[in-house]
């Protein structure tokens, strides 16, 4: 229970803790140091009576015995230090603390004294120049603006199958310019089967000197000494030929340099990059090798031609490892299933050019094959082409369906 008590000094009364009890505690009004009674003591500032004093006396005793002598005082153990206590012993509130004076505001500068007036001048008097007009102060550049491509917030954090999403996107469109080359290879079939067809019909060929279609001064069908001539045959033969060849090398090239930005972590991207370069030469070196047979440069033509037959395997071999490796990325075996047939049909290919026609010429065809024959034989070749170039479409296809899928997958995921 609190002890209440008064203040010496001030006067007043306040509580104080019963665990100050023998302390010495600071008044809250007047910060005296101020005696905390004991439970049996009166509290400060009370009147208290004063102790009786000792008779000095000596109290008679019976005669029979001696008078002590007086008890002497025992010395007064030295009174122990008193402990202050802290503001939280009591229950007063602290003193509030002193206003804020408020900061008084800067002085101004006195405005600058006005302009002396003017003595009136006499006769040959100058007046005074005018003071000059103040300048315009520039206007302070505009704050640049924050880039319009730097995303913030977690809103347009990509998800990694959106990151994957544009690396198949090229990959999508780059196919589609090799089925779109493969279109035109497939013209190539026709050209023999067609002649064979007119000529069974009743018809002849061109034939003759190629002066009356083409010529070029100085340079094809002219009477100049470095002028190449040109047979119709062979006019007819490069048209036929040479413009699906063309359109075919130059959209296979390109549709493989868009494949090559596949994701990294696919692993088809180098090989379509390789694909592509390994095409582009070996294109070259079959317009080179053609050019040089014609102009009967028969040296550079071996070299072209062995160019050729040394890059064009190399770069289907690597548009076909990366087809399997964008099907493998994508989760779709049968994009692998289909690039095996394609090496398949590339290997029956290759024992007929090189074994099966020479077997056939021994022992199955005539000595003197009619039109008849040579139609039967242009129709096996039609529909192995069509064939080989069935198969590779088939490979192309099913990795480009197989990236479609996966974007309208992301897409889905998006939304």
């Amino acid at each position: 229970m609190p002890i209440t008590l008064g203040c010496p000094s001030c006067g007043k009364r306040f509580r104080a803790r019963d665990e100050s009890a023998g302390k010495k505690v600071k008044c809250p009004y007047c910060q005296a140091a101020v005696q905390v009674p004991a439970p049996d003591e009166p509290p400060a500032g009370a009147g208290t009576a004063p102790p009786p004093v000792p008779d000095s006396a000596p109290v008679p005793l019976p005669p029979s015995r001696p008078v002590p002598p007086p008890a002497r005082p025992l010395p007064a153990s030295p009174a122990p230090k008193p402990v202050l206590a802290s503001p939280d012993d009591w229950g007063a509130l602290p003193a509030a603390p002193a206003p804020s004076v408020p900061f008084p505001p800067p002085a101004r500068d006195p405005a600058p004294e006005p302009f002396p007036p003017l003595a009136p001048g006499g006769r040959g008097g100058k007046d005074r120049p005018k003071p000059a007009k103040p300048t315009k102060v520039e206007s302070e550049e505009p704050a640049p603006k924050p880039a319009k491509g730097k995303s913030k917030g977690k809103a347009n954090q990509k998800t990694p199958e959106e990151i994957l999403a544009r690396g198949w996107r090229s990959v999508r469109r780059g196919l589609f310019w090799v089925q779109f080359a493969l279109l035109w290879l497939s013209l190539i079939g026709f050209v023999e089967f067609g002649k064979t067809v007119y000529v069974r019909a009743g018809n002849e060929l061109p034939r003759g000197d190629g002066a009356d279609w083409v010529s070029i001064e100085g340079y094809i069908n002219s009477a100049g000494p470095n002028s190449a001539p040109l047979t119709k045959p062979e006019i007819l033969d490069l048209a036929l030929y040479g413009v699906p060849v063309l359109m075919a090398g130059l959209l296979i090239v390109f549709g493989r340099m868009i494949a090559s930005g596949a994701p990294r972590n696919s692993g088809a991207r180098g090989l379509f990059t390789f694909s592509a370069l390994f095409g582009l030469v070996g294109f070259a070196a079959l317009l080179g090798s053609a050019l040089f047979d014609w102009l009967l440069m028969k040296d550079v033509y071996k070299y072209t031609r062995s160019a050729f037959l040394l890059l064009a395997p190399l770069a289907e071999f690597w548009f076909l490892t990366a087809l399997t490796a964008s099907g493998v990325a994508l989760k779709r075996p049968k994009a692998a299933r289909a690039v095996g047939a394609v090496g398949f049909v590339f290997a029956l290919a290759a024992f007929v050019v090189v074994l099966g026609w020479d077997l056939y010429v021994e022992n199955w065809r005539p000595k003197k094959p009619d039109d008849e024959v040579k139609m039967y034989e242009q129709a096996a070749f039609l529909l192995g082409w069509l064939l080989l170039v069935g198969m590779y479409w088939r490979a192309v296809r099913s990795v480009r369906v197989a990236a479609r899928e996966f974007l309208d997958a992301a897409e889905d995921g998006r939304s």
